[in-house]
């Protein structure tokens, strides 16, 4: 077990810090574990308004526990997101899994918590965990949302976490803002402003999302968190390999120790798509990400997410995006100046 105590408020220090402590590999912006810790790769960046990054893409070989000390001296909040991907059936669990703020890395979910908290983050070895954290300060939060739509925000969401649940989990489009993040290079004429607009376009949709469900009638997900632990695990193998025929119904029910007509209906229920629909989302995104990455040719990509026959994969991808995957790349550097300039979400507490 390797424990890591920290307070840093930004991920450059704390990165600088784990380079010493650990023997990590750098190269310019990018941190590689060696291999005798694991294998992957962590990039940390500090941003304007006082906001900082850290991305990574990671499979650790003994498990880690990551404390950070609770601060009176500056405020400021952490937001994860966090998706892992395993070869078998779960097994490390944290020693202090009963201790309040101790939290499992391993789901696929969003986590906002405070530096006025206490928290531990446990990495179990041998996940393969995709991650984007954020600091940020309560005054950017205040700028972004007004004060009385943040302090509303903040004492619900903070209220529903202390009764430990989880109010957001990853789904199609937090992974779409992962994968333009989790990159070893972002080659972007305005690198930094495009980094900052995706992080800022997550802020929003944590908030749109949990606000949109509090003024609704509080239709957040009316179930078990055992249920909830379950279709968390359905949906984990339903996006970790992409290469072969998706899992059938009765498998996933047998996962989820639910009958099928009740595994769709509450599949349905927290990630707003029926489960072959969602599963074939995001394995279109994930062709698109492997494109963006610019290693691999269109057939590789094709392969890679299922697909033995050419014609059926470009059809399906211009069904998704509008793009044959050979235009993809061209049309997303175009993009990506125009997404760059992306206004936020004009609030108001009207």
């Amino acid at each position: 077990m390797i424990e890591v105590n920290y307070n840093n408020n930004d991920y450059k220090s704390l990165a600088q810090m784990l380079v010493r402590s650990f023997g990590l590999q750098v190269e310019g912006d990018v941190i590689r574990l060696p291999k005798n810790i694991g294998e992957g790769f962590v990039i940390p960046y500090n941003l304007p308004e006082g906001v900082s990054i850290i991305v990574s893409d990671t499979i650790l070989y003994d498990n880690l526990f990551f404390h950070r000390q609770a601060t009176a001296s500056q405020h400021y909040f952490i937001l994860q997101f966090n998706e892992s991907f395993t070869k078998g059936e779960e097994s490390n669990t944290p020693p202090e899994a009963n201790e309040q703020h101790v939290y499992n890395i391993r789901k696929h979910a969003v986590l906002l918590t405070s530096s006025l908290m206490d928290a531990k983050f446990f990495i179990p070895k041998g996940i393969r965990i995709r991650s984007v954290r954020i600091i940020l300060g309560s005054d950017l939060l205040n700028n972004f949302i007004g004060r009385e739509m943040a302090d509303k925000f903040l004492s619900n969401y903070f209220s529903m976490l202390l009764k430990n649940r989880n109010p957001e989990l990853i789904g199609t489009d937090y992974r779409v803002l992962m994968d333009e993040l989790i990159r070893e290079k972002i080659d972007h004429p305005l690198r930094i402003k495009y980094i900052s607009n995706r992080v800022m376009l997550m802020i929003e949709k944590l908030v749109t999302g949990f606000m949109g469900k509090l003024e609704n009638n509080n239709k957040f997900i009316k179930l078990k968190d055992d249920e909830i632990n379950r279709l968390i695990k359905v949906e984990s193998l339903l996006v970790k390999d992409y290469s072969g025929a998706p899992p059938t119904i009765s498998a996933l029910s047998k996962i989820a120790a639910m009958s099928p007509t009740k595994l769709k209906r509450d599949f349905k229920s927290m990630y707003g798509l029926p489960i072959y629909e969602y599963y074939q989302k995001n394995r279109m995104i994930r062709a698109r990400s492997l494109l963006l990455e610019g290693k691999y040719a269109v057939k590789e990509v094709g392969i890679m997410v299922g697909y033995s026959n050419l014609g059926h994969f470009a059809g399906s991808f211009r069904k998704e995006f509008g793009l044959l995957p050979s235009e993809i790349v061209n049309e997303e550097t175009s993009a990506g100046y125009a997404n760059t300039e992306a206004e936020p979400h004009v609030w108001s507490n009207n």
